[in-house]
């Protein structure tokens, strides 16, 4: 369980990615999922998120393609925060109304432990004869 320290003055730990449910690996990563697509989307039309003169191209999604870019960051913070200095668990909802900048900090965390998948190879180790799945 990795313990983090917010800008904010906020603690927090986070489950690590072994220790997370089946169900909230798949909420997780069905919004991974709807997100990366809109990402894709975004990109094809021009947005660099380094690029401030194309930021109005967030504005040529649909409403339910900007919720789906917003839910997989709160179901990140959501399904890994296990206890912080702030009392209660943030609900799906209720995360929405901490600062943006806790938040971000917060999904930017959880992301960060949600890519550490687990291995399940036999000792660690890949076979690199296996195929691959496509």
């Amino acid at each position: 369980m990795p313990a983090i320290n917010l800008s904010t003055g906020d603690s927090a730990i986070i489950y690590s990615r072994n220790e997370i449910s089946e169900r909230t690996n798949r909420n997780i990563s069905r919004a991974f999922m709807g997100a990366g697509a809109i990402a894709s989307k975004l990109q094809s039309l021009g947005f660099d998120e380094l690029k401030p003169e194309t930021w109005n191209k967030w504005s040529e999604l649909t409403p339910e393609e900007q919720e789906k870019i917003n839910d997989y960051q709160a179901e990140l913070i959501v399904g890994f925060l296990k206890s912080w200095s702030r009392g209660d668990l943030p609900t799906k909802d209720s995360c929405l109304d901490l600062p943006s900048t806790l938040f971000q900090e917060l999904a930017s965390e959880c992301s960060k432990e949600f890519s550490n998948a687990p291995d399940f190879s036999p000792d660690g180790v890949t076979d690199p004869k296996a195929p691959i799945a496509e």
